[in-house]
């Protein structure tokens, strides 16, 4: 038998909520007149973020996986990111700071093909959380501010494969076969647009919806499958050796974002 794991409904009522708490207080901001509006220099850009990520399992992992254990996952589910953004406005061009958080699992349980009466339950896991320093640039100023951009930062990272099995009934094995923290390089471009900020020109605090897709390369090497290479269990050489687990990502988010201060 196989089984996913998905989002669970609470984690995603609590993404909901809170995306359309910041969907009411860019309307209620961008609402409050202001008589003498004060100008920045340099005005200030906050902003939050969520959404999904694909494409972030390897295929040299999962390849691996299913000739270790007989199982057939292919892939990590598809997460929920978060993120945020703290920029400094320069005309055409922000520069600032960016995090984003996702958690990728697989977890299934089922028989393998060579031990018939060994039930196995393996659940992967990878964590990422990249810190990046970014710009972006708006080449098209209309009615639509679309934008591209690039950054250059580091993944903190952790790899873990947690292992169930049972064999006639009884629990034989309950432990981690891996568990790997790594920092790792991060390189990130994308694209997106703001709504809204073309909106009151003159209001000190102005908010904006943002659309964007983005891809950030981050891979995370380790040495996952070591322990079925020990001897204790039919592995081979080259699992003793790192492989790329996964960490680089396709994402596509919806946010929020509020300038602080109105340009001179």
């Amino acid at each position: 038998m196989r089984q996913r794991c998905l989002p669970s409904k609470s984690l995603l009522r609590c993404w909901a909520s809170g995306f359309c708490s910041l969907v009411v207080a860019v309307s209620v901001l961008c609402a409050q007149p202001s008589a003498q509006p004060p100008t920045s220099r340099y005005p200030l850009v906050i902003g939050a973020s969520g959404g999904v990520a694909f494409g972030i399992g390897s295929a040299a992992l999962f390849d691996a996986y299913r000739q270790a254990t007989g199982l057939r996952n292919n892939d990590f589910d598809v997460p929920l990111v978060a993120g945020a953004v703290a920029l400094v406005e320069l005309g055409g061009m922000r520069i600032g700071a960016a995090v984003d958080y996702f958690r990728a699992q697989s977890l299934e349980r089922g028989t393998s093909p060579s031990s018939p009466e060994r039930v196995l339950q393996e659940q992967l896991q990878l964590e990422m959380l990249p810190l990046m320093l970014t710009l972006e640039w708006e080449p098209w100023r209309q009615q639509f501010r679309s934008y591209l951009s690039a950054a250059v930062g580091a993944a903190i990272a952790r790899f873990r494969w947690y292992e169930r099995s049972w064999n006639a009934g009884q629990l034989e094995r309950d432990q981690a076969r891996a568990d790997i923290r790594q920092t790792v390089p991060a390189l990130r471009v994308g694209a997106g647009t703001h709504l809204l900020f073309d909106a009151l020109q003159e209001s000190p605090v102005r908010g904006a919806l943002t659309l964007e897709l983005r891809y950030t390369y981050s891979p995370v090497r380790a040495a996952a499958l070591a322990s079925f290479a020990d001897g204790s269990t039919s592995g081979t050489e080259q699992w003793k050796r790192d492989l790329i687990v996964g960490g680089s990502a396709l994402m596509l988010t919806i946010g929020a974002r509020f300038q602080l201060g109105r340009s001179p």
